[in-house]
């Protein structure tokens, strides 16, 4: 049976999804970027790991593959990835998914750090609402995590966080295990619920305590149960008690702690309720948070083949370059266009000067009849002086013994009475 790593870029897939470039690589497989040959859509491919484990391993990842279709299937939401499809190729499973581009928000705040109370609200309600939908209809996530969910970038250029990978979520049906028959952890473990973790009973409040946890992470840009080892970290989230933190709100932080209760009954009842208890712990309406979403600038990366293109091409494509959140990306271009009109103005008005001031040091000082014209000069006119007799030293010196040195325009002087106002020689602007 086919391995994973043996797609190559350019097959096609189900004989209409051309593969493009490798995406990304995760525990349970390989996505891949796919042109959809009948549509000219781009898509998401993500092909099961195959030929590195035992039969049986394989069968159980063949199996939760196959669910994960089935409960990506059963949630329409504008916050979860949509999944278009499921295919077999030579023996391998591929799931057709929508193709989202943004940045994730594990890797949003580890670029810029923790963030205001509203924009981590502002980001968190939408999840909130894709978990109430899928509670709604029985299901329970299990591994709500920051890697997990991605700040995607629409066409039109609005910001919606996506929840995505159901790959362990499940129905509420009991008891829930964390380990696998390998022993690896079903989730992250630092996000992990304590009733999972104690193989008690689960429903969506399981997902909420995670919500609490990735809250608290973009709140601080720390994890709570942050550890070296995974086991460790497990520990934490039964054990650990969060010592509330100074940067956050008093009010906010009376919800996040009920969020991040031990117990499931000590913490809100639904997803809903926990996203309205945000909502009114910081002040803010629905709108507001919308206003305040659209202020977080997430880094798309540039595909490296529009790269090339652009660069064979002559144009100068520039690689994506991060902007601080809440920072308009159109308010930051419009001061870095108005710093180079600035400087290029500058610069013109001193090449002017000096062609201005070449043309003047060229050509003979102007007579003393004659005030120069330029001058912004308003006086009242002078006596008629007798004129000089031909042999006078009184003549204007010529333009090779001018010393030219610009210099601002002197402030208009009041004239004084009965004393003519000597003209200038030495040019001006």
């Amino acid at each position: 049976m086919p391995a994973v790593q043996r797609f190559e870029p350019g097959e096609r897939v189900a004989g209409k999804y051309r593969l493009l470039r490798v995406l990304a690589t995760g525990g349970m497989g390989r996505v891949w970027v796919a042109r959809n040959e009948a549509t000219g859509a781009d898509v998401a491919l993500k092909v099961l790991r195959r030929g590195d484990a035992q039969v049986d391993q394989e069968a159980r990842l063949e199996e939760r593959f196959r669910q994960e279709a089935r409960l990506s299937a059963m949630v329409a939401h504008r916050s979860i990835v949509r999944v278009f499809d499921l295919v077999e190729e030579e023996g391998v499973l591929v799931l057709v998914m929508e193709l989202l581009r943004g940045e994730t928000l594990h890797a949003y705040v580890q670029r810029l750090g923790a963030r205001p109370a509203d924009e981590a609200v502002a980001i968190l309600t939408p999840v909130l609402g894709a978990l109430a939908h899928a509670h709604d209809r029985g299901l329970v996530h299990r591994d709500v995590s920051p890697a997990n969910v991605l700040l995607a970038v629409e066409p039109d250029g609005h910001v919606a966080p996506k929840l995505v990978d159901f790959g362990i979520a499940k129905p509420r049906d009991g008891a829930s295990s964390v380990q696998t028959v390998t022993g690896d952890v079903l989730g992250t473990p630092r996000y992990v619920a304590p009733e999972r973790i104690r193989g008690q009973e689960v429903d969506g409040r399981a997902d909420l305590f995670s919500a609490g946890v990735v809250l608290y992470e973009v709140l601080t840009g720390v994890s709570p149960f942050a550890a070296s080892t995974a086991s460790a970290s497990l520990a934490a989230v039964l054990e650990r008690t969060i010592d509330p933190d100074p940067s956050i709100d008093p009010r906010l932080w009376l919800e996040l702690r009920r969020a991040l209760a031990k117990q499931p009954y000590e913490r809100h009842a639904t997803a809903r309720e926990l996203a309205m208890a945000l909502r009114d712990a910081i002040g803010a309406s629905d709108a507001e948070l919308e206003a305040k979403l659209q202020t977080v600038v997430p880094v798309v990366p540039r595909d490296a083949e529009e790269v090339a293109s652009g660069v064979a091409s002559g144009v100068a494509v520039l690689p994506s370059t991060p902007t601080p959140a809440g920072s308009g990306g159109g308010a930051s271009s419009r001061a870095r266009s108005a710093v180079v009109w600035l400087v290029s103005g500058f610069a013109l008005a001193a090449v002017l000067v000096g062609a201005l001031t070449l043309m003047r040091s060229s050509r003979p000082a102007a007579s003393p009849a004659s005030p120069p014209q330029s001058a912004p000069v308003s006086v009242a006119p002078p006596p008629a002086p007798p004129p000089p007799p031909a042999t006078s030293t009184a003549a204007a010196p010529t333009a090779s013994t001018v010393t030219v040195a610009p210099a601002p325009v002197p402030s208009t002087p009041r004239p004084r009475p009965g004393k003519p106002r000597p003209v200038a020689t030495t040019p001006g602007f």
